[in-house]
């Protein structure tokens, strides 16, 4: 195999069809879109490429839709095999979104070609709920309705932001309709489907007794047809079960309040101010900081995360590990 690009968390790789990719999930992680941390966290590589496994597996398969009573169609997905830490999928075409310095501030011209084949440069994201840590709470003012800690939402609440950008922005329907290209009618396919997917997860979490809040969502058209890639997992999903709650919020939590934590964010106002992306460089460079490694307590509970997602779900085994390493943070 050919490897075609080593990320933070994950490498592609060229299979012998060049239409199709493997992913190799590692046992790195990433917050704060820094990149590969300085810790691994062992066994998630494998576990997340089972549950990808699993998550596209199961919401293609008609009979679960019927089994939890849902109208929805079955998604389509680019998954084709599993192998141990790997996923092989069909390979759609990400585009290239140049940049331009207008007035000393960075803009992103979205006028590529679209292609029957092709990434939709957007993180689409559905929330039922304001679980702590959620990005909600610091755009309240948004909606007309209360967003306070601990809500919750009868129907998933459904947000767009860039995906390829060197800093995420929320976006409001209209610049995501530009974006998606297609207008809004491939943005309203987007939205149904993401709409649709947000109720199976959550009527599957609840038999497992779980509670979904939130999740995020990445969609290509494949042949001109509208499907789920990239992953499903812990990473991005928020589940809780109890006062715990399933996801990387408290590796990101670890970091609140360091010395890196608050050069990550100088760097990107100051890399913003620029007209320039290269934020990673300022904080290493010019500020002269790196993250610290994780505690051994913050390590073991990550390891648990990934390992309890996988047996609760793909094994259907009960498992209380991650809950209690949580405790002991």
């Amino acid at each position: 195999m050919k490897l075609i690009y080593a990320g933070s968390v994950k490498n592609l790789y060229l299979a012998d069809d060049p239409t199709q990719l493997w992913f190799e999930y590692t046992d790195d992680y990433s917050v704060f879109d820094w990149g590969k941390m300085p810790d691994q966290i062992s066994g998630k590589g494998e576990a997340l490429a089972g549950l990808a496994d699993w998550f596209f597996r199961t919401l293609a398969d008609e009979a679960q839709w019927k089994r939890f009573g849902l109208t929805g169609p079955p998604i389509r997905h680019h998954l084709i095999a599993r192998e141990a830490n790997r996923i092989r999928v069909t390979r759609v075409d990400v585009p290239k979104i140049p940049t331009i310095n207008v007035g000393g501030g960075l803009v992103y011209d979205y006028g590529y070609d679209r292609l029957e084949t092709q990434l939709i440069p957007l993180e689409v994201i559905f929330r039922f709920g304001v679980p702590k840590g959620s990005s909600l709470l610091s755009r309240k003012n948004w909606y007309p309705f209360p967003i306070e800690e601990g809500a919750e939402f009868e129907q998933p609440l459904i947000e767009f932001s860039t995906k390829l950008e060197s800093k995420d922005r929320f976006l409001p329907y209209q610049e995501a309709a530009q974006i998606a290209q297609g207008g809004a009618a491939t943005l309203n396919l987007v939205h149904a489907a993401t709409d649709s997917v947000a109720k199976f997860l959550k009527a599957l979490f609840e038999v497992h007794g779980l509670k979904l809040w939130d999740g995020k969502l990445e969609w290509a058209l494949i042949q001109g047809e509208l499907a789920l890639v990239d992953s499903i997992g812990p990473d991005e999903l928020r589940v809780g079960l109890g006062n715990a709650v399933f996801s990387k919020q408290f590796l990101r939590d670890y970091y609140v309040g360091s010395e890196w934590y608050q050069a990550v964010h100088d760097a990107k106002r100051l890399a913003k101010e620029r007209g320039k992306t290269d934020w990673i460089r300022i904080v290493r460079d010019e500020l002269n900081v790196a993250p610290s490694p994780l505690s051994k307590p913050y390590l073991e509970a990550a390891e648990a995360l990934y390992a309890d997602f996988h047996s609760i779900l793909v094994s259907n085994q009960p498992s209380n590990r991650f809950i209690e390493a949580l405790a002991l943070l």
